[in-house]
């Protein structure tokens, strides 16, 4: 809500003029709320000048009210996951495996320093960023999408386009930057636990464990301790307590029946199908990443080519596509749980920032919140005079749960005349399941436009 009033000169000693008409904006009863401060407080329309009288919710709430894009656009909003997790893991994808990276980053900070962590990872990042440009193929690909997404998106009506242009590609470098810094992370980390020992690892052309995997145990464990029931139960169901004889065949139960053809599926998912180990390699993903990366640097590095940062393309051909597939996927998991949620602060921030700083994008800045709150209506009503009075009314804050009314009397029944909805003391059917002040409706604005004299 909004009124502007008509001024004979826009200063600070003006003079409300009587002979123009007013300016009032009541749209408080869309979907969400809306902000106020990101349009100016004077306006001309024609040769005449208007200034901002009043607003609702205020600038200053309505600028508080900004910044909770910071944390709460994810979560608002979790439906951009799917873009999120598809476009960074895309720019990220020509640099899988950086094989050696941890090794680089032990060369480079060998006190362990955090600033030497952080003049690391800017160096690296900065440095992948190039070779997108250089030597990059899908992550080309999904880098010019997404520096054309941020530019298309950017809302340009309140912004010169040197400001446009150069706040759309300040959002690209940062998506861009956060997906290369998981892309660190997460190759650090695989190399890292191979390194310490901690997953289940094999050297170049030997079978010989370096340390235990966790399908590895899982398993062992169930041979030793638990694989008898289900043996157990192999034997019982395809024992001859279970075959029926052939004079008393025709007269086999159903439920034997089926019993039968249970136990013979689960005799072929036990014996000739690895089901349970198969299904215990699920939770051994970490296991998976370290040797299919270890088996992937191996022909990489082959001949001392250059594998850490680049990787070649002809080389990589050589590579079994089932392996690239499987560490893919299997790195791309832990990918995506580390960069959905900093794709979406990183861009919840920026909302916010616009907000505060351009006043631009305040329909997706503030349609991201959600907001049902702030509802505003007007009421009207000419006076004995002929004056003609004007009531804003105002809800900061709309009940989320409800209940019916007991004191509501407004059933219509047959043949009975009810009175008008106004005229009734409690004319609503429902009211909130709590009473607080917080819901009661609130007068923010009065106007009375005189009558003219005829």
């Amino acid at each position: 809500y909004t009124r502007h009033m008509p001024v004979d000169s826009p200063g600070k000693k003006r003079k409300n003029s009587t002979d123009k008409p007013v300016l009032i904006v009541a749209g408080g009863g869309g979907a969400f709320a809306h902000p106020t401060h990101c349009f100016e407080e004077q306006i001309s329309v024609g040769e005449d000048q208007y200034v901002r009288e009043c607003a609702y919710p205020s600038q200053k709430v309505s600028k508080n009210l900004s910044w909770l894009n910071l944390w709460q656009f994810r979560w608002r909003n979790w439906r951009f996951d799917i873009l999120w997790a598809v476009t960074y893991f895309g720019m990220a994808s020509s640099f899988f495996p950086l094989c050696g990276v941890y090794d680089d980053y032990l060369n480079n900070n060998s006190s362990q320093s955090l600033g030497g962590l952080l003049l690391w990872t800017l160096r690296r990042v900065l440095y992948l960023m190039s070779k997108i440009f250089v030597s990059g193929r899908v992550s080309l690909f999904f880098l010019i999408f997404i520096i054309g997404l941020t530019f298309g998106f950017t809302d340009k009506s309140h912004l010169k386009w040197r400001v446009h242009l150069s706040w759309s590609v300040l959002h690209a470098l940062a998506h861009i930057s956060s997906a290369l810094l998981v892309l660190l992370f997460v190759e650090c980390m695989a190399e890292f636990v191979m390194k310490e020992g901690i997953i289940a690892s094999q050297n170049a052309g030997n079978a010989q464990s370096l340390s235990i995997g966790l399908a590895s145990s899982i398993f062992d464990e169930y041979n030793a301790h638990f694989s008898h029931v289900l043996e157990d139960f192999h034997i019982v169901g395809n024992s001859t307590i279970f075959q029926p004889s052939q004079g008393i065949l025709q007269s086999c139960r159903t439920d034997e029946r089926m019993y039968e053809k249970l136990s013979s599926a689960f005799s072929w998912l036990y014996r000739e199908a690895p089901l349970l180990k198969t299904a215990l390699a699920v939770f051994d993903l970490p296991g998976a990443i370290g040797s299919t990366h270890l088996e992937m640097c191996k022909v990489l590095c082959a001949g001392d080519s250059p594998c850490t940062w680049s990787n070649e393309f002809m080389i990589y051909q050589q590579i079994d596509r089932l392996t690239i597939l499987k560490y893919l996927s299997s790195i791309g998991l832990y990918f995506v749980i580390f960069a959905v949620p900093i794709a979406g602060n990183v861009f919840g921030s920026w909302l916010a920032l616009s907000l505060v700083v351009f006043n631009c994008q305040y329909d997706e800045g503030f349609s991201s919140l959600r907001m049902e709150h702030y509802k505003n209506w007007l009421k009207f009503k000419i006076d004995s005079n002929g004056d003609l009075e004007m009531f804003a009314i105002g809800l900061k804050r709309v009940p989320k749960h409800w209940k019916k009314d007991p004191q509501w009397v407004g059933h219509r029944k047959e043949g009975a005349v009810t009175a008008p909805s106004w005229s009734l003391k409690t004319p609503s059917k429902w009211v909130p399941w709590r009473k607080s002040k917080k819901f009661l409706p609130e007068v923010i604005d009065h106007l009375k436009i005189k009558a003219e004299s005829s």
